[in-house]
């Protein structure tokens, strides 16, 4: 790898610090810079169910965009999730379909086009399509223009070296940035947490994101209903016999009798996998029509990713998800010997 410098914001600003790149990487961006600046119109989206890389991406390139001269809509087939909903651009997020065509549909933290949602309406789609992500799973050479790294610890990593072509590294992008890069990494935590993130995060700092504000709101400002909500969903925990596997279910009756409506059930997983001995977590979540989504959190030695794939989903190496049918018991059978394999372990049940 390279190391690359890009001027700084404002005269008389420091300059950025280097941070390491491909030949291939900064040709990517460069597409993407050549699109942008030849487009007006453009809607940007992430996957359907956001979590905070998806919402911190949709904000800061919208709100790049816009700072560019650029008409922009925030779209997601979602809402945004309660705790996010402090960041700045957040009240420019919308799931009305937009009236016109854009001239450029930007997808963000996936690049399979399912993943945006069954309810994306056709006409979101763009003339021209680009996508910027860090996942390994994608379905091919859709889209026009590709900004992909699966080494970058988030896709608001990957749109920060775009922000730094333009030089516009506003207090808003920051805050956005800078939860892009904390949640994706789980706090700093995580395997993906490298020097390079450790670089981004510390110039999103110096530029306006304050990691007390963001940890206040992302993670200490939570419904009560959450905590309730949790203990009910850890009265369905199981550990395979082997002590390896875990299992979480959510189901739609554990919500009656809570006020609240949100989404409440991010980060349940990460208790499965905490126990000691546990490789793979898994949670189901009861959604539509028979369906389950499936999350799947590994610690490092098995590729979820894989597994996920499997049946029709994807992801990272350690954090994965895809959707089935059937009957939570069922399910649950069906993935442990799916895991048993990745395993090879025959005595893990």
């Amino acid at each position: 790898m390279s190391a690359e410098t890009h001027a700084p914001s404002g005269a008389g600003a420091k300059a950025p610090v280097s941070i390491p790149t491909t030949p291939e990487l900064e040709a990517q961006i460069d597409e993407l810079e050549a699109l942008i600046q030849a487009h007006q119109h453009f809607l940007v989206v992430a996957h359907a169910y956001p979590d905070g890389d998806a919402v911190g991406s949709t904000l800061a390139m919208g709100l790049l965009l816009e700072q560019l001269g650029k008409e922009v809509t925030f779209f997601n087939v979602d809402s945004v999730p309660y705790n996010f909903r402090f960041l700045p651009g957040a009240d420019r997020w919308t799931s009305d379909a937009p009236a016109s065509r854009p001239d450029v549909t930007i997808m963000l933290d996936c690049a399979e086009p399912k993943r945006v949602g069954d309810a994306f309406p056709p006409q979101a789609w763009g003339e021209q399509i680009a996508v910027v992500d860090h996942h390994k799973t994608w379905d091919g050479e859709f889209a026009q223009v590709y900004v992909r790294d699966v080494g970058a610890a988030s896709t608001g990593e990957l749109i920060y070296r775009l922000v730094r072509r333009f030089g516009v590294l506003t207090p808003e992008l920051a805050k956005n940035l800078y939860c892009c890069m904390m949640t994706d990494t789980g706090s700093f935590r995580y395997s993906n947490t490298s020097q390079t993130a450790f670089r981004v995060a510390g110039e999103l700092v110096e530029a306006g994101a304050d990691p007390w504000e963001m940890t206040s709101h992302i993670y200490e400002d939570q419904p009560r209903e959450r905590l309730e909500l949790l203990c009910r969903v850890l009265g369905t925990l199981r550990v395979s016999a082997c002590g390896r596997l875990a299992f979480l279910r959510v189901e739609d009756a554990m919500l009656e009798g809570l006020s609240s409506d949100e989404d409440l059930t991010d980060g349940f997983i990460n208790y499965a996998r905490s126990i000691r001995g546990v490789e793979v977590a898994t949670q189901l979540r009861e959604a539509e029509d028979g369906f389950w989504r499936i999350s799947f959190r590994s610690r490092g030695r098995v590729d979820v990713s894989a597994l996920a794939g499997k049946f029709g989903g994807g992801g990272h190496h350690n954090a994965a998800g895809c959707q089935m049918t059937g009957e939570p018991r069922e399910i649950e059978e069906r993935l442990t010997r799916a895991l048993v394999d990745v395993l090879n372990d025959g005595d893990c049940a």
